[in-house]
Order: C-alpha cells, then structure tokens, then sequence
C-alpha cells in the first residue's frame, strides 16, 4: 500500500521466508551470545510478530498461518532450528530446506481405528485427558483444567483429575473427543494467549493424534485446528462464544493464583 507506514503483514512463502529470517537474526544476536535462553528468545519471538496493520481478511488469514508456523517451528522444534540457524551460511536455500525438513515432521490425516472409536463412545465414562502439554505444568494447574474443560463440555468424555495427572506423569495421555472442534480451538487459543499452555498446543495434538473430531472419523490434525482459528478470528464472537470466553477468563485467574475449587 502506497505511503503504508505502519507494520506491513507476512504475506505468502516471501513473508514466510521473512520471518525465518529474522527468527535466525535474533537467535544469532541473543541465544549465540547468551543474552537470553533459547526459550526466552522464542517467546519474545513470538510475541513481537503477532500483530500487524493490515485490515484485509486475506491480509490477516495469511500473516496468522506464516505466524503459526514460525511459532510452531520454533517452540517445537528446538533440534532442527539449532541446526540450521548456526550454519555460517543462512540463505534462501537453507530456509527452503529448514521449512522442508519441518514440513515432512507433520503426520499425514489418519482415520480413526474402530477399538479407538468403541473405546470413546460413551459421553459418560472417565477418561484421562490428552490436551495436557508437557513438561510445565503442576498437579494445581492441570486440576484447574480439568475443571474447565468439563465445566464447558469441550469433550464428550468427563475428564478425571487424579486420572488425568497419574497419564500426564507418565507421558500415557490417551485420545479424546471433541464435543465442538470451534469451541475447542477457541480455548485452547485463548489458554495460549495466556501463557497457560505452550503456543505450539495445535502441533502437539496433532503429532500424537490426541483428539478426535466432532465427528468422530477423524483425528484432529494442526490444518484442521489452525484453520478453525483462521475462520473465527475475522468474526465477532456469539452469544455462546463470549460465555465460553468469560468462563476462561475466570479460570485463568484460579490457574494463576493456583486456586483450586
């Protein structure tokens, strides 16, 4: 845009590129040099890309997808990021290549097995939960969750809390099934925005097929979450929405001050 002087969005695989390439800039200035940690550099990362000027809906579709995937890149990938960021040379070619190698990590849409599906049929049965992100959170946080997701139904299982920490302690979490994959991305978000669970959440379900659609027929992969979020953002928030929204917002502050009910 002529005369556009605020910040411009990230926009198809050069805004993309871009934003690899000023993730590389600042890996060298601040973790080379031990001026921050690895996880404090991607945090502050992240947080300086988020928002942008543009107003258009393809704008922000776009500039949220290139923003995800550097996020996911970064918090979930620290092995192959160290890797290539350290070359002597970081050009085009080595980010072509780094998204390549990222790109082939994702696994491929899997259909549901049928003793999966028998297994969570039942809307009533206790079940442990997959939607915990190792490794930082406490036995409070993850009852407080657990609280939450039941209270506003974003599965079709009720979730137990001492089951939910004894799988979460041995890295045994089993899948479950989303009651409403919108209203499930949604606050799964809205947690993330707060720091209550890591950003690369969308990543980590997906890799280890942790929840199943609405639907039933399918594992929920990282298109299918961060599409949802790219439909939602550009829309104002219904009735059911805004409550599910007020009643994380009353959560987070019980996770933050560790107030358990």
């Amino acid at each position: 845009m002529r005369g556009f002087r605020g910040t411009p969005a990230q926009t198809g695989k050069q805004g993309l590129f871009r934003l690899v390439k000023q993730a590389q800039e600042s890996y060298t200035a601040e973790v080379l040099t031990h001026q921050k940690s690895y996880r404090r550099y991607v945090l502050d990362f992240i947080h300086s890309k988020r928002y942008h000027d543009e107003t258009d809906a393809w704008s922000k579709n776009e500039h949220w997808k290139n923003y995800r995937t550097i996020a996911d890149l970064l918090s979930d990938h620290e092995e192959l990021v160290r890797k290539y960021f350290e070359r002597a040379v970081f050009d085009e070619n080595s980010i072509s290549d780094l998204l390549n190698e990222f790109y082939t990590l994702d696994l491929p849409q899997t259909d549901v097995p049928e003793n999966i599906l028998e297994g969570t049929s039942n809307p009533q049965s206790t079940t442990s939960s997959s939607f915990i992100f190792k490794p930082s959170l406490d036995r409070a946080t993850i009852d407080l969750i657990v609280q939450l997701v039941n209270e506003v139904n974003l599965f079709k299982e009720k979730l137990n809390a001492d089951d939910v920490f004894a799988h979460y302690e041995t890295d045994t979490l089993q899948a479950v099934t989303s009651n409403n994959n919108t209203r499930l991305a949604l606050a799964f978000d809205k947690l993330a925005s707060h720091g209550i669970i890591p950003y690369h959440w969308q990543s980590f379900i997906a890799k280890r097929r942790l929840i199943i659609s609405s639907s039933g027929r399918k594992y929920l992969d990282q298109h299918d979450l961060s599409s949802t979020l790219n439909r939602i953002k550009d829309m104002q928030p219904g009735i059911s929405e805004k409550k599910l929204l007020a009643v994380i917002d009353r959560y987070v502050k019980l996770i933050k001050n560790k107030e358990v009910q």
